[in-house]
């Protein structure tokens, strides 16, 4: 296993390099119609999610969520 170092907001963190930048493929909020970033109607599990990445300097898909809807194509 092949473990790589990056800047990610603002710091560096380390990443396994088979799973660098695969974050969007296993994220269940990339495919949800309450997932709108930046949007007052923003999602609040993503909301709290995405504050304990930046917090954190961390980066962590969801993969279960009560509270997801598929997004219609």
């Amino acid at each position: 296993m092949n473990i790589e170092k990056y800047e990610y907001h603002g710091g560096v963190v380390s990443v396994r390099s088979d799973l660098k930048g695969k974050h969007r493929d296993h994220c269940l909020c990339y495919h949800c119609e309450k997932f709108k970033p930046g949007t007052p109607d923003q999602c609040v599990v993503a909301q709290a999610d995405y504050r304990n990445c930046v917090k954190f300097n961390i980066m962590t898909p969801v993969w279960e969520c009560p509270i997801f809807k598929k997004r219609e194509a």
